[in-house]
C-alpha cells in the first residue's frame, strides 16, 4: 500500500511538472509581441481610410504644386514618408509631450514605479528594460500605453492607488503594447489627421454663415424675414460643417469601436498573466467612485487638462466598467478553477 501511495504521488508530482510547464509556454506564448483581431482591425482600417485621406489632402496638394511646381506624387510621397517618421520613438514622444505635460519620475516615483514594475514584467515574463515608464503631472487617476514602448501614469494614479491595483493597470496597459494596439493606432490617427483637417475647413466655411445668422438674430430680432433669414443661415453653416466632419466621424466611430474591442481583449491578458484580480481591483475602485458622485474619479486624463484641444475631447473609447468587471470576474474563477 505504501509503495503505491509513493508511486500516485510521484505520477501526480510528474503531472503537475507538466501542467506548470505546459502553462508556461502559454504564458510566453502569449507574452510575445504580435498583433491581434484588435491591431488588424486597425491596420485595416488604415488601409480603407487612406484613398479618402488622399483625397482630403488633393487641394493642398494642388495648392503646393501651383505655388511651388512640386509635383502631386511627390507630395502624395512625401505624405506617406511621414508615416515612418510618425511611428518612430522620438516622434511619439514629441507628440505625447505636445499632448501631455509628461515627465520623467521623480526619485521616490520611480523607486515605487520600478517596484511594481517588477512585479508585472515578472508576470509577463517579458524584458523590464524595454517600456518606459513616464509620469503625466495630472490629478485624474488613469495610465496611457502610447506609441511602441511608453506608458505613462497619472499622479493621481500614484497618489490614490495603491500597489496592487497599479500592477493591475500597468499590466492592462502593457497588454496594449503586446498586442500592438498603440502602434496600429498611431498609424490610424495618422491617416485620420487629414480628415480631421477637412472638417476644421468645414467649421472655416461655415463660420460666415454662422456670424450671419448671430448678426441678424441681434440687429432684427423682432422682424419675421430677419428671423427666416438667420434661420437658413444658421442651418446652412451646420450643414456645411456636417457635410465636412462626416468622413472623420465615420472614421472615429470605427476607431472607437475598435477601442472598445482591445479594452476586453488586455483585460483578459491580464488575466493571463496572473494579475486580474488586481486589475479587477482597480477597476472596483473606479466604480466605486463613479457611484460616489466622482470624488474618486476615474475619468480618463485626456478629458482634464491636456495641453492640446483634441486631447480634451472625451470619445467613448472604453466599454462600460460594468461588463468588464463582470468578464474579468468570470475570467480569474475560471483561471482559479484550472489552477
Amino acid at each position: 500500500m505504501h509503495s503505491v501511495v509513493l508511486e500516485g504521488g510521484a505520477l501526480n508530482g510528474r503531472a503537475i511538472e507538466r501542467r506548470t510547464r505546459a502553462q508556461v509556454r502559454r504564458v510566453r506564448e502569449r507574452c510575445r509581441v504580435r498583433p491581434d483581431g484588435t491591431a488588424w482591425c486597425s491596420l485595416a482600417l488604415v488601409a480603407a481610410l487612406m484613398p479618402v485621406a488622399g483625397l482630403c489632402l488633393l487641394p493642398a496638394a494642388l495648392a503646393v504644386r501651383l505655388a511651388a511646381g512640386v509635383p502631386l506624387w511627390a507630395a502624395y510621397g512625401l505624405w506617406c514618408a511621414s508615416a515612418v517618421g510618425y511611428g518612430m520613438r522620438p516622434v511619439q514622444r514629441a507628440i505625447a509631450r505636445l499632448l501631455w505635460p509628461i515627465r520623467r519620475p521623480t526619485q521616490a516615483e520611480r523607486r515605487r514605479l520600478e517596484r511594481v514594475w517588477e512585479r508585472v514584467v515578472a508576470h509577463a515574463d517579458v524584458g523590464r528594460r524595454r517600456f518606459t515608464l513616464l509620469v503625466v503631472e495630472l490629478p485624474e487617476v488613469n495610465a496611457h500605453s502610447i506609441g511602441r514602448d511608453l506608458i505613462c501614469v497619472t499622479t493621481g494614479a500614484l497618489a490614490q492607488l495603491g500597489d496592487r491595483e497599479l500592477a493591475g493597470v500597468l499590466a492592462h496597459e502593457l497588454g496594449h503594447h503586446l498586442r500592438m494596439h498603440t502602434s496600429a493606432s498611431a498609424f490610424l490617427v495618422w491617416v485620420l489627421l487629414p480628415l480631421q483637417g477637412v472638417a476644421l475647413l468645414g467649421n472655416l466655411l461655415a463660420t460666415p454663415a454662422v456670424a450671419l445668422a448671430r448678426r441678424l438674430a441681434e440687429r432684427w430680432p423682432e422682424h419675421r424675414f430677419a428671423h427666416a433669414c438667420a434661420r437658413a443661415s444658421s442651418r446652412i453653416g451646420d450643414a456645411i460643417r456636417a457635410v465636412f466632419a462626416a468622413p472623420g466621424a465615420a472614421a472615429f466611430a470605427a476607431k472607437n469601436a475598435a477601442g472598445r474591442s482591445a479594452e476586453y481583449r488586455v483585460d483578459a491578458f491580464a488575466v493571463e498573466v496572473g494579475l486580474g484580480a488586481e486589475l479587477l481591483s482597480a477597476l472596483r475602485w473606479f466604480a466605486a467612485g463613479e457611484r460616489s458622485g466622482g470624488e474618486r474619479s476615474g475619468t480618463p486624463a485626456r478629458c482634464g487638462r491636456a495641453r492640446h484641444a483634441a486631447a480634451r475631447i472625451p470619445r467613448p473609447t472604453h466599454p462600460p466598467l460594468d461588463r468588464r468587471m463582470a468578464r474579468i470576474a468570470a475570467r480569474v474563477e475560471l483561471a482559479r478553477g484550472d489552477a
